[in-house]
């Protein structure tokens, strides 16, 4: 029988079949043994026995995913250049992977014909690609739609290539970046310095010094400029009409050098050549020692030993070994994982700390204080963009007949995408699942690219004074802005010059949308003070945490009594439990 089955399954064999009419007599001898032979008792079985035999199998544990490849982050500090190594995840893979697999999918869709040759004229002319749905330009227009083809098609091969997607995917007509650095993102140490609306307020002669004179009068000086007499002096009372930027003008036309390169096969060495010696010797060449002292990891590409940074050293930089470490997790994490980590190594020759902004840390270098933020502005997956096409169709389908007409859609909802590339079957009829499908698309091209981009300027001596970092001067700190100021003195001549000013820099690494680089980071945070009495913090108009006579509700025999300190603010610990 057993022959029988394995002929049975070889089709190049023909099968033998008896004539129907036919039987086989068995053989005389057979038959006897057959009788002869006693059939076999069928074994009594133990089913607990073999159910304690049978293997269990073992868990198999997942391998974890390798650690993503360092992008290389040259930032440009206060007093000193830095490398960073940033480690990038997205969804719980290395960032590398994600824009592999975006690539995998627009080559599918290249292949229409399903002859397993992706094309570039099968990827222009399909209409679920053609009109820009993957954040890519649009192909729909026929003397772009050949100009395109050129432009991406590098080798001309006719074929979509694993190595060609990258640019079109990412509008990158030279230079396929899905790490990269907004070419405004500039360095703003020596702006803030020179542009505070802290020293311009305090600094009577313009001479870009604090004297002793006016440091004592800080307090007086700036609580003139409380203009709604709250108390509280905040940054746009203290900033000229331009516009307030947390205690800095906005200057939005501002420009500088840029102060972060990513470092690899794409960057432009004199581009960070140039940066080098305009941000920290005024446009003239790099002498290592003299600008950033014997101990200085850039002496080490100094091939030549005559002190001074030249081109062909320059590119030498993404050799040195990194002082610091970035890991962002980007979308799902795995629980217990931060979104965050900034860690520096024991050679690093400045110092970490926490900042008032949320998702931030801070690289402290010399009086300089460059703030790195991390930032995450993609909802992924198809939920979160199932909830944004019910809000759109809540918003706009005015006559409630479950789809959006062509007069319906909103300019500009999706990006650039017009309703003819959101409308996928070309009926006119735009449903709540094109909508979705469409903003699921946009997202997978965002998800995968992560930019560096400026913060908004802090002006750092309006920090100093800040002490709680809420971006307004109470009253206390006010008083004690001078004692602040003075600490400033370095060198102790009873006056703050330029150097001596601490500065700020700002950069924001994140995914999804665009940043301008005006914008600062949302606060951490602040939990409320404990054991706080509500008439406290009912009392409390201006949220300074402390309540003035000007804000007490009560008799001034009731307000001495509760300010045991006579400074004529009632604090949290003043006010302990009593009640008014």
């Amino acid at each position: 029988m057993l022959l029988l089955g394995v002929v049975a399954c070889r089709p190049s064999e023909p099968q033998v079949v008896p004539p129907t009419n036919t039987t086989t007599q068995p053989l005389e001898s057979e038959k006897v043994e057959a009788a002869a032979t006693p059939l076999p008792e069928a074994a009594e079985v133990d089913v607990a026995e073999v159910a304690a035999v049978e293997p269990v199998a073992e868990p198999v544990e997942e391998t974890p995913p390798p650690r993503p490849d360092p992008q290389k982050l040259l930032v440009m500090a206060d007093r000193q250049p830095l490398l960073l190594d940033v480690y990038l995840w997205i969804d719980g893979r290395p960032f590398e992977e994600a824009l592999q697999t975006l690539s995998t999918k627009v080559i599918e869709m290249a292949d229409t014909d399903g002859d397993g040759i992706s094309t570039w004229d099968e990827l222009a002319d399909n209409p679920q690609f053609n009109r820009g749905q993957f954040g890519s330009l649009s192909f729909s227009n026929p003397r772009e739609r050949d100009r395109l083809i050129k432009l991406y098609d590098v080798n001309r091969n006719g074929r979509v290539d694993v190595d060609e997607t990258p640019r079109l995917l990412t509008r990158n007509r030279g230079k396929a970046r899905e790490f990269s650095v907004d070419p405004r993102a500039y360095s703003t140490f020596r702006r803030s310095r020179e542009q505070s609306d802290v020293l311009r307020t305090l600094d009577r002669d313009g001479d870009q010094w604090l004297s002793a004179d006016e440091i004592a009068a800080a307090a007086e000086l700036l609580q003139a400029r409380d203009a709604d007499a709250d108390g509280i002096v905040s940054a746009a009372e203290l900033s000229p009409p331009s516009g307030p930027m947390m205690g800095m003008s906005s200057g939005d036309n501002w420009r500088g050098e840029l102060g972060a390169f990513v470092l690899d096969e794409n960057t432009s060495w004199p581009e960070v050549l140039r940066s080098l010696e305009t941000i920290y010797n005024f446009g003239s060449a790099i002498e290592v020692a003299e600008l950033f002292g014997d101990d200085s990891p850039l002496k080490m590409i100094d091939e030549d030993g005559d002190g001074y940074l030249e081109y062909r050293e320059i590119a030498r930089i993404a050799e040195l070994p990194a002082s610091a470490s970035l890991e962002i997790r980007f979308g799902k994490r795995e629980e217990g994982e931060a979104f965050f980590s900034l860690s520096a190594t024991e050679e690093a020759r400045f110092a970490l700390q926490e900042t008032e902004f949320a998702d931030s840390k801070a690289l402290v270098d010399g009086n300089g204080r460059l703030v790195i933020h991390t930032a995450d502005d993609i909802a992924s997956g198809a939920a979160a963009a199932e909830m944004r096409a019910q809000g759109l169709f809540q918003v706009y389908d005015q006559d409630k007949n479950e789809y959006l007409d062509g007069d319906e859609f909103p300019e500009n909802a999706i990006e650039r995408l017009d309703f003819a590339a959101v409308d996928a079957d070309e009926d006119g009829k735009l449903t709540q699942a094109e909508l979705s499908a469409a903003l699921v698309n946009v997202d997978l091209v965002k998800a995968c690219q992560v930019r560096v981009q400026r913060t908004g300027i802090v002006d750092p001596l309006f920090a100093v004074l800040d002490e709680n970092g809420d971006g307004r001067l109470a009253t206390r700190e006010l008083r004690s802005g001078a004692e602040k100021l003075q600490r400033l003195d370095m060198d102790g001549d009873g006056t703050v010059s330029l150097d001596e000013f601490p500065a700020f820099g700002g950069l924001s690494v994140y995914r999804g949308g665009d940043r301008d680089g005006s914008g600062l980071p949302s606060r951490a945070y602040q939990p409320p003070v404990e054991g706080r009495p509500d008439w406290h913090l009912g009392m409390d108009f201006n949220g300074d945490g402390d309540v003035s006579w000007a804000e007490f509700l009560g008799n001034q025999t009731q307000f001495e009594q509760l300010d045991r300190d006579g400074d004529g603010l009632l604090s949290v610990v003043e006010a302990g439990t009593k009640s008014i």
